[in-house]
């Protein structure tokens, strides 16, 4: 796995709020969206998965965004496959001790707690997700 220094880890309810107009927190990332020019972007291949959706694909210039913030030479795009068998088994503990985690935060949280991956800023509506293992690490929620 590439060592990414200092990076920004973006979830996928951020990149469908900057895109649709129509989001609830469309004009809060409007605010946020510089910093995707201010930090290398990681992007976790499930968040690929899960923007790359009938709604997001339907929002017009949305598809040729997305395709250009892939493909940016400071996008790291990660590989999940190591994390896949551990994550899949967390969403089933997270699901029964009344805490439920998506697959794909779950797969964000193992990137945080990487130490190959040097995560500094997390993108995200969903703090709650994500506040404890940011504070373990020191990764700013923006």
């Amino acid at each position: 796995m590439t060592r990414v220094a200092g990076g920004l880890l973006v979830d996928t309810g951020f990149l469908f709020a900057l895109r649709d107009g129509r989001d609830q927190f469309h004009d809060r990332a409007k605010l946020k969206q510089d910093w995707l020019n201010e930090l290398p972007v990681i992007l976790a291949w499930p968040v690929l998965y899960e923007t790359l959706n009938t709604r997001f694909v339907g929002l017009p210039g949305a598809v040729d965004w997305f395709d250009r913030l892939v493909l940016s030479p400071s996008t790291e795009l990660i590989d999940d496959s190591h994390y896949r068998s551990a994550c899949y088994r967390t969403v089933h503990t997270t699901a029964r001790r009344g805490r439920p985690l998506s697959l794909v935060d779950t797969v964000l949280r193992a990137i945080i707690e990487d130490s190959n991956v040097a995560v500094q800023a997390m993108l995200t509506f969903d703090p709650g997700d994500f506040a404890d293992v940011c504070r373990q690490h020191s990764v700013q929620l923006l």
